[in-house]
């Protein structure tokens, strides 16, 4: 055994009272995410070990990520939710201090190409179910935090961010209008609690699983506060703009998967008013969002191997 895999077994025994029998790095992005399979007397099954980057200390912030997951487990959703240690509490350092969770490992298929209308139904029902359970945590005071959910600077767009060499001139400008016209929007809209509460904020399909007839999300680290909308669109943005030639029969068939999506969230909780005008910005918004992750996250350009054709196409990506 290594000195790093006998580390990590001894935190977990310590922390959590786990004996792990194989621990596995899957991710090692923004988290540090390891595969646990245990197995002992007491307790088998797997579950996932996730370190976040030092950056990230705001506890009260992870806190509200933990305390809603835990809910939605209650609620019987196919959702990541926190293991307890020995001390009762979910959020422990790490061994060289960073801050660290455990987490059921969710089991099931990631569809993408072969995502169908049904599909977005079943996630349509897990998004109005979440932020149901979100809505009513709210209203009891259990989120401490203030943190928002991810998005683009649009204030630096809106002002006249810096071109990019590998942005065409005319897809700056008409990403610098969105931009413009983004900000003007976002002031329209209530922030009441129809439109308005905690959301995952990166529902996309690469964050969806599928098991049997029922939808599933992971990755809720950049959870937050935030227009209910903006996780329904994130579930269509790409179904509506495929990126590397990501199965173009999505956007063929939007029409289709929109529908299923709202029909499968108002089963769960009532849509919010104006919903389609909202679609349509938090979609160019989530664009936004794309190409700045792209330009500023990315090492290189070609990082995944659709980044620069993604950006050369995108001034097809919004209204104006």
């Amino acid at each position: 055994m290594s000195r790093g895999a006998a580390a990590l077994q001894a935190w977990l025994l310590k922390q959590h009272g786990l004996n792990v029998a194989a621990a596995r790095c899957v991710a090692r992005l923004d988290c540090e995410i390891y595969r646990l399979k245990v197995s002992g007397p007491s307790e088998t099954g797997d579950w996932a070990l996730r370190i976040y980057p030092t950056r990230v200390s705001d506890a009260v912030s992870i806190h509200d990520e933990l305390a809603w997951l835990a809910a939605l487990g209650e609620a019987g959703l196919l959702v990541p939710a926190p293991r307890a240690g020995l001390d009762g509490s979910f959020i422990h350092p790490w061994i060289d201090g960073r801050l660290a969770v455990v987490l059921r490992w969710v089991d099931g298929r990631l569809l993408d190409k072969a995502l169908r209308p049904i599909h977005l139904e079943r996630v349509g029902r897990l998004a109005g179910a979440m932020h149901r359970v979100a809505e009513s945590m709210e209203a009891d005071g259990h989120f401490a935090g203030t943190r928002p959910g991810d998005g683009p600077e649009l204030e630096q767009w809106a002002a006249g961010r810096p071109a990019h060499p590998a942005l065409p001139p005319s897809a700056h400008q008409r990403v610098q209008r969105a931009a413009q016209r983004l900000l003007a929007q976002l002031e329209g809209f209530p922030r009441d609690a129809a439109h308005w509460g905690f959301i995952h904020s990166d529902l996309h399909p690469w964050n969806l699983l599928f098991s049997g007839r029922t939808a599933g999300a992971i990755d809720f680290s950049e959870c937050g506060r935030g227009f209910h909308a903006q996780d329904l669109a994130a579930v269509l943005q790409y179904l509506k703009h495929p990126v590397v030639g990501n199965h173009a029969e999505h956007a063929r068939v939007y029409p289709r998967h929109r529908a299923a999506l709202l029909e499968g969230y108002a089963k769960e909780r009532p849509l919010p008013p104006d919903i389609e005008r909202q679609l349509d910005a938090f979609i160019e918004l989530r664009m936004v969002n794309t190409i700045e992750w792209v330009l500023d996250c990315w090492p290189t350009l070609d990082e995944r191997p659709w980044g620069r054709t993604f950006l050369q196409r995108a001034g097809e990506f919004f209204a104006d």
